[in-house]
């Protein structure tokens, strides 16, 4: 069955009669996205209309949608969400994006959705998927500015080019809401990723002690060679302050120099 379904997709969505009309159907846009997400959710398939018309349905979900149902725009946020595609809807639809969010939280099924907890954690200060109603005391303007942050993050490729563009993250510094959450959260989502690159460089650039704190805390936790080398790597840029010369000094006291000085090689098959 589950071919069968997605065969059907494939053949109308590749059809180019369909891909002539839906373009000047913005409601049916948007009805065919929720229509092939909720079937291919339902029966373990990827939907084919999303990724010959992601475009489009990002265009319509940049309007206003006034001639589009507050239920469809709820189900094309909650689709778009588990295919990890995070928005800054319009502050009109605000409340419709956060049940969407809350809905994807409930779920509880990270292995059918792209939506990752490190996001969900910084823009929403959502743990282990525990207190999701408590999303919706985020306000919209605060939802924007740690959008912004995340953004940021996501629009490097590598991690030294992060570091050397430190300034652009300077002006984070004085979000009080974002700094806290990474200060009480780090260890939380602590990986390799640029999420976590972006505010490793906030809790070096903070000159607040609990920032270093933070920091030194990790230390303290049993750390693989790959995220000490990832620790070092930004440590080693930084290091002009007092407070961040200590910081390397206490990994390499506590670690393998080699784990500091020598890059080490992510193993996937673990």
């Amino acid at each position: 069955m589950k071919n069968d379904l997605l065969k059907k997709q494939e053949t109308l969505y590749g059809n180019l009669n369909f891909a002539t009309e839906i373009k000047k159907d913005n409601i049916g846009i948007i009805k065919h996205f929720i229509a092939s997400e909720k079937e291919a959710y339902e029966n373990n398939f990827q939907g084919q209309f999303y990724p010959s018309y992601h475009y489009e349905i990002n265009r319509v979900m940049s309007t206003k949608m006034l001639k589009i149902s507050d239920e469809d725009i709820y189900l094309a946020f909650y689709y778009q969400l588990k295919l990890g595609n995070i928005y800054k809807p319009l502050e009109k639809h605000y409340s419709l994006f956060l049940k969407a969010v809350a809905h994807n939280i409930e779920d509880n099924d990270l292995e059918n959705t792209f939506l990752t907890a490190d996001i969900l954690y910084l823009l929403f200060g959502i743990k282990n998927n525990e207190n999701s109603d408590s999303i919706y005391d985020v306000l919209y303007n605060d939802y924007v500015d740690l959008l912004k942050f995340t953004g940021l993050c996501n629009s490097y490729t590598t991690y030294p080019n992060l570091r050397k563009k430190h300034a652009r993250f300077s002006p984070f510094l004085n979000n009080k809401i974002l700094v806290n959450r990474i200060k009480n959260g780090f260890d939380y989502y602590f990986k390799s990723s640029f999420l976590t690159a972006g505010s490793l460089l906030l809790l070096l650039l903070d000159t607040n002690t609990e920032s270093k704190t933070v920091l030194l805390d990790l230390h303290n936790s049993n750390l693989k060679n790959t995220d000490v080398w990832f620790l070092g790597s930004f440590y080693m840029d930084f290091k002009k302050t007092e407070a961040n010369k200590q910081l390397l000094k206490d990994l390499y006291s506590k670690y393998p120099k080699e784990w500091i000085d020598e890059y080490q090689k992510t193993n996937w098959d673990l």
